[in-house]
């Protein structure tokens, strides 16, 4: 009986890390040394959203085997997001552009559906019995799909 194949990665998006961190110091300065209130509530608000975004947004953890996609987000694994082999319909290998308007993170599009991207390059794009897309960026697509049974 043959071993089960199974494929992980973890993608994090360092630069992206470092960028959000580098401007919210000077956010929480800001916000502190305030004296107005409305500053203040803006400012921490400013400080939930990016907390939220560097979190959530900056990592993923991905495995895929016979089973089918399972993505642990953001530095405590959490949100899970689990895309069942056969809900799949159709997978194909895609390369993320790094463009001006490349959205890192995670993210909707109603032309592009979900993408759960912190890096451009080499992604994985699910489409889904119920129509819907999922895009996955990870460094070796081909080996996440011969995991999950799916010829490249």
């Amino acid at each position: 009986m043959p071993a089960a194949m199974v494929y992980t990665c973890r993608v994090t998006n360092w630069p992206m890390l470092w960028i959000y961190v580098i401007g919210f110091v000077p956010a929480i300065y800001i916000g502190s040394v305030s004296h107005s209130a409305v500053l203040r509530l803006l400012f921490t608000a400013l400080w939930i959203i990016v907390l939220v975004k560097v979190i959530v947004g900056t990592s993923q953890r991905v495995s895929a085997g016979s089973g089918g996609l399972t993505l642990n987000l953001g530095a405590f694994g959490f949100p899970r997001v689990t895309v069942a082999r056969a809900d799949i319909t159709r997978a194909e290998i895609i390369d993320l552009p790094v463009t001006l308007w490349s959205h890192w993170g995670v993210h909707w599009t109603r032309k592009r559906g979900w993408l759960l991207t912190p890096n451009m390059g080499p992604a994985l794009r699910l489409t889904l019995t119920s129509g819907r897309t999922v895009t996955v960026s990870m460094p070796e697509p081909a080996a996440a799909l011969v995991a999950m049974g799916i010829a490249p």
